[in-house]
């Protein structure tokens, strides 16, 4: 059963509309935490989606790490394709996608290498392409 979450909406989200974007926070809203290394924060991630896609919309993010992208398509109603290579981030950002909300999104997360996953993805089928790639090897995500 979907876990109930106090709040699914951040208490304060204005659209950025400068050229340098700040978030001191890292997102307290459905099941976003700061936990995984590297990951970025929701606000971005919701900046972006909101800036450049409408409900409906399909997005693809070929390097899903801790889930953010995920938790915020299924909250603005967008769906999602999404790959890691690293199995654990999979089952991560399954995990972070179990919560109740009124969505309608289709997200499917896929464990691969995104440039081999890539050619499998038909022409014009997505919207919208966004990701927060690895820190080359500055953080270890996997063996």
């Amino acid at each position: 059963m979907p876990k109930k979450v106090k709040k699914l909406q951040p208490e304060e989200f204005d659209q950025e509309c400068t050229t340098v974007w700040s978030f001191p926070r890292r997102g307290n809203w459905a099941t976003h935490n700061s936990k995984y290394r590297g990951n970025w924060s929701p606000d971005v991630v919701r900046n972006l989606i909101v800036r450049y896609s409408k409900e409906g919309d399909t997005l693809l993010d070929p390097m899903i790490g801790g889930g953010t992208t995920a938790i915020e398509c299924k909250l603005l109603n967008r769906n999602l394709i999404a790959f890691d290579v690293n199995p654990a981030s999979i089952e991560l950002s399954e995990s972070m996608l179990d919560f109740e909300c009124e969505s309608s999104a289709k997200i499917r997360i896929v464990q691969g290498d995104a440039r081999e996953l890539m050619k499998k993805i038909g022409d014009e089928s997505v919207d919208f392409i966004l990701h927060h790639p690895p820190y080359a090897d500055i953080i270890k995500y996997s063996e």
